[in-house]
C-alpha cells in the first residue's frame, strides 16, 4: 500500500503581499493626485504649489521628518519583500546596507513605486511590464554597482577618493574660478533694451497654452 507523502505545515503565506503604504505617505500621494487633477483642468496652477509636493518615491525630496521615516521604513520592507519573493541567487539580493548606499536608495524609491503603482492598476500589464523591464534593470544596475563588495560588511565606495579630491577647497576653487571666467559680462550691446528678464514670484501657467498668465 503507497503511502502519500505527508504536507508539512506551512506557518506563513507562500507568497507575501507587497509592503503597503503608511497613512502620510498615502496623503502625499493623494495631494499630487489632486494636483495633477487640477493641471489637467481648466484652472490655471501655480507653478510653487506643484514643485512644493513632496514625492514618496524620492526619499531626498520628502523633507517633512515623519514622512521621511515611513519612506525609510517602507523601503525597508520593500526590500526584505524583494529579498525573499524575488530573490534566488545570492547575485540578486539587494545588500542589507543598502541605506548607506545613495545610487540604490534612489533606485529602491523609484522600484518600489512603480510597484505599487502596478499593482494597483486593473489589469496585469503593468505588473508584467514591471517583472520583464523594471526588475531585471534593477537587478543588473545593483550586480553592476555593488557588485560583491558589501558581502560580508558594508564598505566605502571604491570611488571615495575621486570624490574626497573633488570636493576639496581647492578643486572648487578651481572650478568656480573656470566658471568666472567663461561667464561674459553683461554688456548693453548684449542687452541693448536694457530690460531684465523677469518672472512673477509666484508664476501662474495657463496649462492650454503654457502661457504665464
Amino acid at each position: 500500500m503507497t503511502r502519500l507523502r505527508e504536507v508539512p505545515e506551512v506557518a506563513a503565506p507562500a507568497v507575501r503581499e507587497f509592503p503597503p503604504i503608511g497613512e502620510r505617505m498615502r496623503l502625499a500621494y493623494l495631494e499630487l493626485w489632486a494636483r495633477e487633477c487640477q493641471i489637467d483642468s481648466d484652472r490655471p496652477l501655480a507653478v510653487s504649489q506643484a514643485e512644493d509636493l513632496p514625492r514618496p518615491w524620492d526619499p531626498a525630496n520628502c523633507h517633512d521628518p515623519d514622512l521621511r521615516r515611513e519612506v525609510w521604513q517602507w523601503l525597508d520592507q520593500v526590500v526584505d519583500w524583494l529579498n525573499t519573493e524575488y530573490a534566488w541567487d545570492v547575485a540578486s539580493l539587494t545588500p542589507g546596507c543598502w541605506y548607506r548606499h545613495p545610487h540604490l536608495v534612489h533606485d529602491l524609491g523609484t522600484l518600489a513605486d512603480q510597484r505599487r503603482r502596478a499593482g494597483l492598476a486593473f489589469t496585469s500589464t503593468p505588473l508584467e511590464e514591471w517583472h520583464r523591464y523594471t526588475l531585471p534593470m534593477f537587478i543588473d544596475r545593483i550586480r553592476e554597482r555593488a557588485k560583491s563588495y558589501c558581502e560580508e560588511a558594508h564598505k566605502d565606495p571604491p570611488g571615495r577618493a575621486r570624490i574626497l579630491r573633488y570636493n576639496s577647497l581647492e578643486a572648487v576653487a578651481e572650478r568656480q574660478a573656470w566658471y568666472d571666467n567663461d561667464t561674459p559680462a553683461r554688456s548693453p550691446a548684449a542687452n541693448p533694451d536694457n530690460s531684465e528678464f523677469w518672472l512673477p514670484q509666484d508664476p501662474v501657467i495657463d496649462p492650454v497654452t503654457g502661457e504665464y498668465l
